[in-house]
């Protein structure tokens, strides 16, 4: 079995589950701004989300797009009047405040941190936003180091966000780092093109575009790993 060091774990999905917090966040905002709401009118907006991030993983738009840009496509698809830009100003709130945590996902970092590794939390994201999450969610003692997109300048999957992480945390030797998440377009793409191994959580059993060094159903089998 290798040998590794140092572990980047993406937050969102893997340690956080942002999936429960978008939804208690956007359940509140519509309610907040009087819009109807429902659980296939929340789904929507999380898709919508969605494929305004890709876009911006893929170098299509400069993240400053994103925040109210899939406010205004949401209310354009159901032909809402509302303020794009005071939602997204009410949901970043409304989002910082929510730090629900992957089922297993403590007592995945309660290993590692007794086997001694290097727990890098490794996000793309609001700065303000993530480290409130953080700050919040009771696993922060679990990390050593914190890398946000945003205090990078650059985002995954891109080459230069991992260099970034890399120089600021100890671990300089790419055989000995291990990336963790559940992104394809972000996290197994990244440790690929910045040429470390990786590992898919994989929870709902989706088909990979990219092929990751382990892939995973639960959390926990991360221990198996290492």
């Amino acid at each position: 079995m290798k040998k590794y060091t140092t572990l980047y774990f993406d937050l969102d999905n893997t340690i956080l589950d942002f999936t429960a917090t978008e939804y208690k966040a956007i359940k509140q905002l519509l309610i907040m701004h009087s819009l109807p709401v429902s659980d296939e009118i929340i789904s929507k907006y999380s898709a919508i989300n969605q494929s305004w991030w890709e876009r911006f993983e893929k170098g299509e738009i400069e993240k400053s797009q994103i925040f109210a840009g899939r406010f205004e496509t949401f209310l354009q698809f159901y032909n809402l009047d509302g303020d794009a830009q005071k939602m997204s100003q009410d949901y970043f709130e409304l989002l910082a405040a929510g730090h629900d945590v992957i089922d297993g996902a403590e007592d995945v970092l309660r290993y590692v941190k007794e086997k001694g590794y290097t727990v890098c939390i490794t996000t793309n994201g609001v700065s303000r936003t993530q480290y409130r999450r953080i700050d919040e969610c009771g696993l922060k003692h679990y990390f050593d180091y914190v890398f946000v997109s945003e205090d990078a300048g650059h985002q995954k999957p891109e080459r230069e966000y991992f260099e970034y992480a890399m120089a600021g945390s100890p671990e300089k030797d790419k055989t000995k780092i291990l990336v963790i998440g559940d992104s394809q377009s972000s996290d197994i793409l990244g440790g690929i093109k910045f040429n470390v191994d990786t590992c898919w959580f994989n929870p709902k059993g989706k088909t990979g575009t990219y092929k990751a060094t382990y892939e995973i159903a639960d959390i926990m089998q991360i221990c198996n790993i290492l």
